[in-house]
């Protein structure tokens, strides 16, 4: 499993990116916007599909265009 790569997560039913190796059984994922992260079994991830990679970056692009930014006066 390469890192960086998007996964569907059988046990959860969503696309998650591989961000790091825990042991040979095990890897640690993040959803969008790099929450919940956590340990996931190999055995649940399978290589995500073209329409769950569109669907995962439609989502992320959409979370960042419904960002909040924060406005702070010192006045």
């Amino acid at each position: 499993m390469k890192n960086g790569s998007l996964y569907y997560n059988e046990s959860t039913r969503r696309v998650e990116r591989v961000v790091g190796k825990l042991n040979g059984n095990r890897v640690f994922t993040v959803s969008h916007n790099y929450s919940d992260f956590g340990p996931v079994l190999k055995k649940n991830l399978r290589i995500a599909s073209n329409e769950e990679v569109d669907s995962y970056l439609e989502e992320s692009e959409s979370d960042k265009n419904n960002s909040r930014e924060l406005q702070v006066s010192l006045t």
